[in-house]
């Protein structure tokens, strides 16, 4: 659940949090000088804000796809149940390297 909203929720809505917490803070300032502001959501730049939040998400999601977790190449053993009875994660493996536990599927040897 985390991922997601790191991946994709907070990039899409960062500029926009970004833009109120700043509107707020020269509301108060302008308030303080004696002015009447505008409410921050009649003078928000909305395409602007919506265009950068795509692109932060885009960017997040295009850094992990090509730097996410995982070995290139690598063996992928999907979760099971071990030798002693527990579940044992999903893990993906170096080419070549067996798992400590030793269980790896028949179809997922690499070979």
């Amino acid at each position: 659940m985390l991922r997601p909203v790191l991946t994709v929720l907070l990039p899409l809505l960062l500029p926009t949090l970004v833009f109120v917490a700043y509107s707020l803070w020269e509301a108060r300032r302008l308030r303080a000088a004696g002015h009447a502001p505008d409410p921050w959501h009649a003078r928000a730049p909305w395409p602007w804000l919506l265009a950068g939040g795509l692109l932060l998400a885009l960017a997040a999601l295009g850094t992990l796809a090509t730097r996410g977790a995982g070995v290139p190449h690598g063996v992928y053993v999907p979760a099971h149940v071990g030798p002693d009875g527990r579940t044992v994660p999903a893990r993906t493996y170096a080419p070549g390297a067996v798992p400590p536990d030793g269980a790896v599927p028949p179809d997922a040897s690499g070979r």
